[in-house]
Parts: structure tokens; sequence; C-alpha cells
């Protein structure tokens, strides 16, 4: 008759468990370095692909299309940089446009600098149009406030937004 000890291969059944616990981990480790890993850069390329531009494009050609990329990602801009109002609650001459050439419809925020309160908002304003006059959304004491006109451009069918630019400026008080 076989004598019963215990032992798995010569070990003591914790410490056959505790080696079989390291393995299952390390292939475990193992696994997930292989399966994480990123492909080598030369398998990231398109082998076929070839540098530079197509073949056969003038330079002329190249230069137009990509003067026609910045053209759609630009945003002209245009306000007063003294924006001055008679008291708090009067109007004052903000001359915002947005020009004809922009491809874009814009909205325009006021903020204060000192703060980041917003004191004007307009509604859309096509290309080519223009608000003269504003009336901030809060009756401001005399004095001379630094703020940040901030221009947002719009796809002009979905009407999402497609950029943003900024002008510093400064609304002042007079009475």
């Amino acid at each position: 008759m076989a004598k019963k000890t215990g032992k798995i291969l010569g070990m003591s059944k914790h410490a056959f468990a505790a080696l079989v616990a390291v393995v299952a981990v390390a292939g475990a480790v193992v696994a997930g370095v292989v399966l994480t890993q990123q492909p080598a850069v030369e398998d990231w390329f398109d082998s076929n692909a070839s540098q530079g531009q197509f073949e056969g494009k003038s330079k002329e050609e190249i230069q137009a299309a990509l003067n026609e990329q910045v053209a759609k990602g630009m945003m002209n801009i245009s306000i007063a940089a003294v924006i001055v109002f008679p008291d708090g609650a009067s109007e004052g001459e903000a001359r915002i446009e947005n020009i004809a050439a922009n491809p874009m419809d814009q909205k325009v925020t006021i903020t204060l600098k000192d703060g980041d309160e917003t004191v004007y908002e307009s509604g859309a304003i096509a290309p080519d149009q223009h608000i003269q006059n504003i009336k901030l959304s809060k009756d401001l004491a005399p004095g001379d406030y630094a703020a940040v006109a901030t221009f947002t451009g719009y796809d002009r069918e979905t009407h999402k937004q497609t950029g943003q630019a900024a002008a510093e400026i400064t609304l002042r008080i007079e009475g």
C-alpha cells in the first residue's frame, strides 16, 4: 500500500498551490503585455503610401487647395477697441461686424476680465451684417472696465460651433 504523505511532486500541498498561483499570475501578465502592445511602426503605415501630394498636381494647384483649407478655418473679427457708454444703462457704439468674407455666422459675448462676468451676448450675426450699438445686461458704475469680446463661429447650415477668437476691449462708462 502507498503511504499518503500529503505531497504533490515532492512538495507540500500549500507549496504546490503557491507555485500554481505564481505560474497563473505570470501567464496573465505575459498575455496582457502581448495583447496591449502597440503595432510596430512598419505595421502602422500603409506600404503603398508615397510621400508628398498627388503626382501631376502643379505647385499652383497644391497652393490653391491649401489656401482654400486655410480660408475655411479663418474667422475675421471686428469690434471697437473702446466702447463708450454715457452711463451704465445707456447704449454704446460697439461697431461689431461679421465681414462678408467670413464663411460662418458669429455670436459675440463680452465678459469682464475682473470676475469673468458676462455683460453682453448677441444673437447670431450673418456674414455682411453688423451691430452698431449695444446695451449691457448690467448697469455698471462709472469707470473703465477691461473686458474680452469672444466671437464664436457657427456653421451656416448646421449651426454647430466651428471656432472662437477673442479681442481685449475696454468698456468706458462716463457717468
